[in-house]
């Protein structure tokens, strides 16, 4: 068994509102001490692939009732599905869903006690959102009442921010196979700080760019 560090939650210039290149992402995972990284951007699914560099496919998907992240995916999964949709449509896929940010409150959060299909993992450690200490403690209650894994992402928009929240995950392999029955298996802990100030403010001033 190894452990490796993920940041689970990644947006690149594939998403709208992402603004990282894809191309730097070798270089950020180095210069980060990641082992590797999610891509999950906003409804779209197009994987980036490097030699020696790990990177899980991801998604993550508005429903109608809120944001659903699909780890381990093979395609695309369409928007404004119910959340108990997504969940299905992620396991038809082998892949893992997982809830993000479920309390943050200036995103579309689904509430895991509202669900009739059980989530895989929740994200307990979102270093993007707006009231870090409150919604991710409340995250963790959830995860605990429900009996879910925990992971932590960055949900990173600019290349900056990479890495602020991550998770530490216990597996077998460094394919995405291993990573996703390690973290089905809840052999994952969640770890990190809320992004900066300063990276908030570059955030913004990549939007008005």
């Amino acid at each position: 068994m190894q452990v490796l560090r993920l940041d689970l939650h990644v947006h690149t210039i594939r998403s709208y509102d992402g603004h990282t290149r894809v191309e730097d992402l070798p270089s950020l995972i180095r210069d980060k001490g990641l082992d590797g990284l999610a891509i999950t951007e906003h409804d779209n699914f197009d994987p980036p692939s490097f030699a020696d560099v790990l990177i899980l496919p991801g998604i993550e998907v508005t429903s109608r009732n809120g944001h659903v992240i699909g780890l381990g995916v093979r395609e695309r999964i369409p928007p404004r599905l119910s959340a108990d949709e997504t969940i299905r449509e992620i396991h038809r896929q082998d892949g893992v869903a997982v809830i993000p940010h479920p309390f943050d409150p200036v995103c579309e959060c689904v509430k895991i006690a509202r669900l009739t299909v059980k989530p895989d993992a929740v994200e307990v450690i979102n270093a993007d959102a707006l009231s870090f200490h409150i919604s991710n403690w409340l995250a963790k209650r959830d995860a605990k009442k429900f009996n879910l894994p925990q992971v932590g992402g960055s949900d990173s928009h600019i290349p900056q921010s990479i890495g602020d929240a991550y998770t530490l995950v216990q597996c077998e392999g460094r394919d995405a196979d291993s990573l996703i029955q390690a973290i089905r298996a809840g052999r994952v802990r969640a770890s990190g700080h809320p992004t900066s100030v300063m990276n908030k403010l570059r955030k913004l001033g990549y939007r008005f760019k």
